[in-house]
């Protein structure tokens, strides 16, 4: 039995890694899914990749961080589906640098994909939630919102600025029936990753001994990701909302952490 049968799901950020997981997780799970993501192409690789395989998709070009962009996505995804049953704000950008080193304009382009970004897609996307049956919002956020490292002020600060959203918004959407959660990732291994590693002398040696920093031995998959998105929208999480749901193998809950 399919979990989302009939319904329709907008993914962010979803041309690759997490993001491409979590809306190929819901299109096998019976969901209709809206590709998006400022890579045009990499939306269309995706939407193409589902319906091959049976499934319902549609890409849709979009940066988050622009409020047109962002109407016209909502919108475009109601002219496809008709409906919206699940949100996944996903989309996010990265940013290392001191803060000695960071212009100002790095910073707002930071939050404004990584924070902004998913203000403006609940926005613009709530009235059609609140039609829905599931009505579901599911962030992605990130374990720096919590435990970061030097250099990564503008990020840690958009992720710690979208818990605090989660919480605030699950008391103003919820008597809509609007629910609300956000997903706090650990070390993911996705393309992104394995970019970094082939610069590295023993790439295997690294990723080993990262993995045994983790009380599983192991990093994360995009999979893991994916799985808890679908539980959280689904009506086995009807009544879970305002929550922020720490997914990273166990790395923060030993004392002290090791450098994330």
């Amino acid at each position: 039995m399919t979990t989302f049968a009939g319904a329709v799901a907008l993914v962010t950020g979803s041309g690759r890694g997490i993001g491409r997981a979590i809306a190929e997780r819901f299109a096998t799970d019976g969901a209709s899914v809206i590709v998006s993501d400022v890579d045009g192409d990499s939306a269309t690789q995706v939407a193409d990749a589902i319906r091959d395989r049976g499934g319902k998709a549609v890409a849709i070009r979009a940066d988050i961080s622009s409020e047109s962009d962002v109407a016209a996505l909502v919108d475009g995804a109601k002219r496809e589906f008709g409906r919206i049953d699940v949100l996944v704000n996903n989309a996010g950008i990265d940013l290392v640098a001191r803060v000695e080193e960071m212009s100002h304009d790095a910073w707002r382009r930071m939050l404004s994909v990584d924070l902004d970004g998913a203000f403006l897609c609940i926005k613009h996307a709530r009235e059609a939630l609140a039609e829905s049956d599931l009505r579901a919002i599911v962030n992605i956020g990130s374990i720096h919102a919590a435990h970061t490292q030097p250099g990564r002020a503008a990020y840690a600060a958009a992720k710690a600025g979208l818990a605090g959203m989660t919480r605030a918004l699950a008391l103003d959407l919820g008597p809509s029936g609007i629910r609300i959660n956000t997903i706090a990732p650990g070390y993911i291994h996705t393309d992104i990753w394995s970019i970094w590693l082939d610069r590295l002398p023993d790439a295997d040696a690294t990723l080993r001994q990262i993995a045994d920093q983790h009380p599983l031995r192991r990093l994360g998959k995009p999979e893991d990701i994916a799985g808890a998105a679908a539980f959280l929208a689904s009506r086995d999480a009807a009544f879970i909302t305002g929550t922020v749901l720490t997914i990273d193998g166990g790395l923060t809950a030993m004392f002290p952490p090791p450098p994330i």
